[in-house]
């Protein structure tokens, strides 16, 4: 934003210096300049801008509205001026104006979405039934499918039982479709149907990554960081270069109390990934948990991570004092 607004004023300047000088000298006693009139407008924008990072959207998006219309009235009521390159920056600010509603609303919108899935899991429900289906073959379970008997061969007895009347091994799962399953129970917050997959899977295949890595993220969610951190500390010495193992377990550390540990393993997700923007993000928050009066270093890695495309965070920029620009 500050290199856009940095461009455009450097832009802005070089249009003023080619306007001739008797042009200039005619008309700027006749009409007001551009960033003149633009002052109410940026205003609006200003006080948007500053809703938008106290989480209040509805107030956000009214104020880009209204700095619309002001834009909209400035080209309006000078026709001549409004087809000339020093109009340029009224142009642009009307384009910021119509991006800024719609991210904000498609935002809101995608934060009912998830409120709503929350309580409807039905399209979840189908999903699965067609994962389900997907592993099947003519309709039968996997388990159920075998090859015919060679000539001659005396078919396998199709019950469960052994020859001396013992329950014989349970069916095998689909991994690949509880651990699906459970990944969108987790989204809506179903932890006992997102443990009770788990557990299929981990029975079946007790060393699986994903798996107690989705445990660990369910008693993350549920705010049982100890019970995740058994599971994390376990991961880490299988996997100890996992970067996502290594932001979980990091955010859990810090949510224990344990700083120092937290650091030490940020750091090490962050060479292990120097280009992914989560790292520099928990980072901010770390530090600045730590030392909230110093924000000179967790500001730091709050830009590096916008930097490297992650989301802004209104909640961080207004803890680092950070305004829109």
């Amino acid at each position: 934003m500050r290199a856009c607004k940095t461009i455009c004023l450097f832009l802005l300047g070089a249009w003023v210096c080619a306007i001739p000088l008797d042009v200039w000298s005619k008309s700027k006693d006749k009409e007001p300049k551009v960033t003149e009139l633009l002052q109410p407008a940026n205003d609006m924008m200003s006080e948007a801008s500053a809703a938008y990072i106290d989480g209040k959207a509805k107030e956000a998006i009214e104020g880009y509205r209204k700095a619309l219309a002001e834009l909209v009235r400035l080209e309006r009521e000078n026709p001549a001026r409004a087809t000339s390159s020093e109009f340029a920056p009224v142009h642009f600010r009307k384009a910021l104006c119509e991006t800024e509603i719609d991210r904000i609303m498609l935002e809101e919108m995608n934060a009912t979405a998830r409120t709503v899935a929350v309580t409807d899991t039905s399209t979840l429900a189908a999903k699965r039934a067609a994962r389900k289906k997907e592993a099947e073959t003519n309709n039968l379970p996997e388990v159920a499918v075998k090859l015919a008997p060679k000539k001659g061969e005396v078919p396998e007895p199709a019950s469960d039982a052994t020859a001396d009347g013992k329950k014989g091994t349970e069916k095998p799962i689909n991994i690949r479709n509880e651990l699906e399953w459970a990944k969108d129970m987790l989204s809506v917050d179903r932890f006992d149907e997102v443990e009770a997959s788990l557990i299929k899977v981990l029975k079946q295949d007790p060393e699986n990554v994903d798996a107690r890595l989705l445990m660990a993220l369910s008693n993350v969610q549920q705010g049982k960081h100890r019970d995740a951190l058994v599971v994390l500390d376990d991961l880490l010495q299988d996997v100890p270069d996992d970067e996502s193992v290594l932001l979980l377990a990091a955010g859990c550390y810090a949510a224990s109390g344990g700083y120092s540990r937290a650091m030490t393993t940020l750091d090490k997700a962050l060479t292990v990934n120097p280009k992914r923007p989560d790292g520099y993000l928990n980072m901010a928050w770390l530090l600045l948990e730590m030392t909230p009066g110093k924000l000179d270093e967790p500001e730091m890695y709050y830009r590096q991570a916008v930097k490297l495309g992650g989301a802004r965070d209104r909640d961080l920029e207004r803890r680092l004092g950070i305004r829109s620009e």
